[in-house]
C-alpha cells in the first residue's frame, strides 16, 4: 500500500505542476490519494471500519467539490460508524480470521460465562481463541500454549499470560481489534516481538521486556480504530 501511495503522490506532484489540478489544493489531492489507499487496504484486510471511515473522510475533504456540504462532517461520520457496526453484525464471518461459533474445551461443549454472553472461547490443546463484542472480558491463561487468537470488536478484552507456559519456548498471538481495546499482560522476563498493522489505531508497549529472554512471544495482527496495549508485568 505504501509503495502505491508514494507513486501516486509523485504523480500528483508532477500533474499539479503541469496545471492539470488548477483550483484544487495539492494537500487535498495528497490526502485524497492517501484515503483511497486506505480504502484499498481495507478491502484486502476485510475491514469494514477502515473502508467506511476512509470514504467518510474522503467526502469531508472533498465536500465542496462533491456538493455534499450538508452531510459533513458529523452526519457522514455517524453514518460510517453505524454502517461499520451494522456490517460487522450482518457479516460476522467476513473478517480474515475465522469466527468462533461455539464454546469448546478439548473438543467438548462446555458452558460459557453467563455474565458475558458476548464472549466466546475455543480451546484445542495448546491453542486458544477468544472473541469479544460489545462487552468486557478478562481471561487468565494457564497451562501450555502455542497459539492465541483474539477478535475484539467494540469492547474491552484483557488477557493475562502470567501463568502460561510457552510450548517449545515460543508462541504466537494473532490480534484482530476494531473499535475497542485489547490489553495483553505479558511477563517481563519474556522476549516479545510485536508486528501489527494499524489503520486509524495504535499499538503501545508499557514497560520493557527481556530482549534476551528464553521464552519468545510473537504478537501480530490488525488494529483498526482502537488500541492494542502490551503491558509487561
Amino acid at each position: 500500500m505504501w509503495g502505491l501511495l508514494l507513486l501516486l503522490v509523485a504523480a500528483a506532484l508532477v500533474v499539479s505542476k503541469l496545471g492539470y489540478l488548477e483550483g484544487i489544493g495539492i494537500w487535498t489531492v495528497l490526502f485524497t490519494i492517501g484515503l483511497l489507499c486506505f480504502v484499498v487496504d481495507g478491502i484486502f484486510r476485510r475491514s469494514f471500519g477502515e473502508i467506511l471511515f476512509a470514504i467518510a473522510f474522503f467526502i469531508i475533504i472533498n465536500d465542496e467539490l462533491l456538493g455534499l456540504e450538508e452531510i459533513t462532517p458529523w452526519p457522514v461520520l455517524g453514518a460510517a460508524l453505524l454502517g461499520t457496526i451494522g456490517l460487522r453484525l450482518l457479516f460476522p464471518k467476513f473478517s480474515r480470521k475465522p469466527k468462533l461459533v461455539s464454546v469448546k474445551m478439548n473438543g467438548k461443549e462446555v458452558n460459557g460465562d453467563n455474565k458475558q454472553p458476548v464472549f466466546e472461547e475455543t480451546w484445542d490443546g495448546s491453542s486458544v481463541s477468544y472473541e469479544n463484542a460489545f462487552g468486557e472480558a478478562v481471561k487468565y491463561l494457564s497451562g501450555e500454549i502455542s497459539h492465541v487468537s483474539t477478535d475484539n470488536a467494540f469492547g474491552s478484552l484483557k488477557i493475562y499470560f502470567s501463568n502460561a507456559v510457552l510450548r517449545g519456548g515460543s508462541a504466537t498471538v494473532d490480534v484482530d481489534n476494531a473499535f475497542g481495546s485489547t490489553v495483553l499482560f505479558v511477563p517481563a522476563s519474556w522476549k516479545v516481538v510485536v508486528s501489527t498493522d494499524n489503520a486509524f489505531g495504535s499499538t503501545k508497549e508499557q514497560g520493557h521486556c527481556n530482549p534476551d529472554g528464553e521464552n519468545v512471544l510473537y504478537i501480530r495482527g490488525d488494529i483498526s480504530f482502537g488500541s492494542l496495549i502490551v503491558s509487561y508485568v
